[in-house]
């Protein structure tokens, strides 16, 4: 972190060399896991059976001027220093998380410093709740995303939904961002705003002729009746994401077809295939983003974002928009506000007694401010 800064201002650079994990290796080949430990919660339920009462709002993406959220982000390591996701993966999982969540009009960033963990006991997570809740419980920042890579046993993550204590989102190294699972953090925020699986049966199987879309399954109507696309002798997904028709329907339903929704991000498709949100699925989360009393200080806090390629309609500098110069940020900036950097040099603005905070905006690159 940049010291606070008053009436004088020193050239200042940020750069990812800076960053303790010099005992980061290379994650050994995965092991077979469950896709997602995420449960929904009675408490859960009872929350979604109360906000079924009330209609809900439809609300476009605003993709052209996102949300921007802060993640803290937490990295695993044994006692020793060893072992822990390489900060390269970091950046791919950011990279692959942005890219499937542009669809949705919020966008996230490295919030300050990443914090690296020294501690066996939460390099291998056991494959329970419990185990998870004890590592979401260490060094959590306030009015950000939490999200934790270590090593999980059994699944490849795991979310809090609202309702849960406490919260974060629980990543296995393995399953975190490449090639080879583009999409697991992505599910896995979408549960963290309280989306649900498309094949969820905590309240009933939904039918494939949609009858009872809005009580059973997910909730939400504009995701087909899903199946379970991961069956007991693997996906029901061909190669070109196609549903291989292997499903029965449920037996107080009609003979209708499944046809599930194959490229849904909550789906258990196979990872390379998922890649989509329904309307209804971006309307919930924006909802959830805006209105919930746990994720709405993601975009009411004292922040502000500098971007020098945003566009003309963030010109305004708000809480939810980047800047496009320093200058801007500051003039709009409160006492105690942190201001986040993309990679680049900036000119240092005029200051009047201000007491704010800088920090690079991502994982890489370096940010350098001039006279």
């Amino acid at each position: 972190m940049v010291p606070s800064l008053t009436v004088f201002f020193l050239t200042v650079v940020l750069a990812l060399a800076g960053w303790p994990a010099p005992q980061s290796q290379k994650q050994a080949p995965p092991e077979k896991k469950e896709e997602c430990g995420t449960v929904i919660s009675p408490e859960q339920l009872a929350a979604e059976s109360a906000r079924k009462e009330i209609a809900p709002l439809a609300i476009a993406p605003p993709t052209e001027s996102p949300y921007y959220l802060p993640m803290t982000i937490h990295i695993v390591h044994r006692s020793d220093g060893t072992g822990g996701l390489e900060l390269h993966w970091v950046e791919i999982a950011m990279r692959d998380l942005n890219r499937m969540w542009e669809q949705v009009g919020i966008q996230f960033f490295i919030y300050g410093e990443i914090d690296h963990i020294f501690n066996d006991a939460h390099f291998n997570v056991p494959n329970t709740t419990a185990a998870r809740d004890a590592l979401r419980r260490v060094n959590p920042v306030a009015n950000t995303i939490n999200v934790y890579f270590t090593e999980l046993k059994g699944v490849c993550g795991a979310s809090s939904t609202t309702s849960m204590n406490p919260q974060g989102v629980v990543m296995d190294n393995n399953c975190s961002g490449g090639a080879s699972n583009p999409s697991t953090f992505a599910h896995e925020i979408g549960h963290y705003f309280n989306l649900y699986h498309t094949h969820e049966t905590r309240s009933g199987a939904e039918c494939p002729n949609g009858s009872n879309c809005s009580e059973a399954g997910d909730f939400i109507c504009d995701t087909p009746a899903d199946p379970g696309l991961l069956g007991d002798l693997g996906h029901r997904v061909n190669a070109d994401c196609s549903y291989d028709n292997s499903a029965t329907t449920p037996a107080n339903c009609d003979n209708t077809p499944y046809n599930p929704p194959t490229r849904n991000l909550m789906s258990y498709s196979t990872n390379f295939c998922r890649d989509q949100f329904t309307a209804d699925q971006i309307s919930k989360v924006l909802q959830v983003l805006r209105y919930n009393d746990r994720r709405k200080d993601l975009i009411t806090s004292g922040k502000r974002y500098v971007d020098p390629q945003a566009g003309a309609s963030n010109a305004r500098c708000t809480d939810t928009a980047p800047c496009r110069t320093l200058a801007e940020a500051v003039q709009s900036a409160q006492q105690g506000t942190s201001i986040f950097l993309k990679p680049g040099t900036y000119k240092a603005p005029s200051f009047d007694g201000e007491k704010l905070s800088m920090y690079r905006w991502g994982t890489a690159g370096v940010v350098e401010i001039v006279p």
